[in-house]
């Protein structure tokens, strides 16, 4: 009964926020359900500033099952105080790295969901990219409510 009530909060707020965005309150909810429904796979923004491509190039030699991940809301963000940061757990040696953010429009929905307490699992899907010397790594990471 409590993840109906978690799943029924996580739509109210992600459709308010899409309503604040533009859409019509009866499209808003369509999204929104979807959203909670179903998985949605994102492209981590943000993997190129700092260390992140050499940590990107590090967790390629790990299994899937040798990294875990988490959202972390990150409102001291300079550039958006909605940010959530992807931070992937290294098993293996114990340690933990920041990949990249979740793109900016679905981090504004995301946490207030995040800020109402319903856990947003999120899963590493792949690391991608790399295939010049020209081109940078990315991730894909998978989201589900």
């Amino acid at each position: 009964m409590k993840q109906i009530t978690n799943m029924r909060k996580a739509v109210c707020v992600m459709a308010n926020e899409l309503k604040k965005a533009g859409y019509s309150l009866s499209d808003a909810f369509k999204k929104a359900w979807q959203r909670v429904k179903f998985s949605m796979t994102v492209r981590a923004r943000g993997t190129s500033f700092g260390n992140r491509q050499e940590c990107l190039g590090f967790l390629k030699q790990f299994r899937p099952d040798d990294l875990s991940v988490t959202l972390e809301k990150e409102p001291g963000n300079q550039f958006d105080s909605n940010a959530i940061r992807i931070v992937v757990h290294i098993h293996p040696i114990s340690k933990k790295t920041i990949i990249g953010y979740i793109p900016k429009g679905l981090a504004r929905e995301l946490s207030k969901v995040l800020d109402t307490g319903v856990e947003v699992k999120a899963k590493l899907l792949g690391i991608i990219g790399g295939y010049g010397h020209k081109e940078s790594l990315g991730a894909l990471v998978n989201i589900a409510i």
